[in-house]
This record gives structure tokens, sequence and C-alpha cells, in this order.
């Protein structure tokens, strides 16, 4: 008697323990995203701040920019 017992639970718990981790991995997806909007949005900020009238501006604009990413992304915790 307690094996159709244990077969009922496992079925019933089964699909819930996978629903929960599949939301988990949903909601730390989203999580990583907004991370690496507001890591854009700093990358950004940074490029910003050249002074366009240097002649070397674009070079230093993509330089400051990459730079502002990575850093964000290092303290963040997510890959570049």
């Amino acid at each position: 008697m307690q094996i159709p017992r244990v077969r009922f639970a496992f079925a019933l718990l089964v699909p819930a323990l996978l629903a929960l981790s599949i939301s988990e991995a949903a909601a730390q997806k989203q999580s990583a995203s907004a991370a690496r909007a507001e890591c854009f949005r700093q990358a950004n900020e940074a490029a910003a701040t050249v002074n366009i009238a240097n002649p070397s501006a674009t070079a230093e604009r993509n330089a400051r920019g990459v730079s502002a990413y990575r850093e964000c992304a290092r303290r963040m915790g997510i890959r570049p």
C-alpha cells in the first residue's frame, strides 16, 4: 500500500520543483539583462563626457565607453 502513496507524492512533487527551477532561471536571466542595460547606460555616460572638438575624440570616446562597460560588468558580476 505504501508504494502507490510514494508514487503519488513523487508525481506531485517533481512537476512543482521543475516549475520552480524554470521560473528562477527566467528571473536570473531578466536580472542579467537589467544589469547589462545599466552597464550600457553607464558606458554611454562615460563616452559622452569626451570633448568632441578634440581630433582624436572618436578613439577616446570608444576607449572610455569600453572601459566603463567592463568595469560595470565586473562590479555587477556579469560577463562583458
